[in-house]
């Protein structure tokens, strides 16, 4: 697993394991997001500001600790419910896993073609 960093609330730095290619992690991202696709289908879209705004970021605290484990959210926001912050959070840590799945595809790819002639290559060969 490899270690990240995201900034929560008042530049608060809390250290999680990210690791994309893991299949343990895997489970736990995919798992986490269908939960929160049904907890969204249930958020209050119409009310007060202030209670969409707890349900909104209770949604993604709830996303955050399912896949980096329980407790984090409250390290990064401090039990606040701020959905600037929130949003920052979200987007560095989708950040963080979609340039961790293009490193691993782009080792894959360096690995396979290495052992994989191109087809210029092996027509030549016939």
């Amino acid at each position: 697993m490899s270690q990240y960093v995201l900034h929560g609330i008042d530049d608060v730095e809390v250290e999680v394991e990210i690791d994309m290619a893991d299949y343990d992690f895997q489970v736990k991202y995919e798992k986490a997001f269908e939960q929160m696709q049904e907890e969204e289908k249930a958020l209050q879209k119409t009310g007060k500001n202030s209670e969409i705004t707890k349900g909104y970021c209770e949604m993604f605290n709830h996303l955050l600790d399912n896949i980096l484990g329980e407790g984090v959210s409250e390290k990064l926001f401090g039990g606040k419910y701020n959905t600037l912050t929130t949003d920052r959070v979200y987007g560095e840590f989708l950040e963080i896993c979609s340039t961790q799945v293009k490193s691993n595809n782009a080792e894959r790819t360096k690995i396979v073609s290495k052992y994989r002639p191109n087809r210029a290559q092996r027509r030549a060969k016939k």
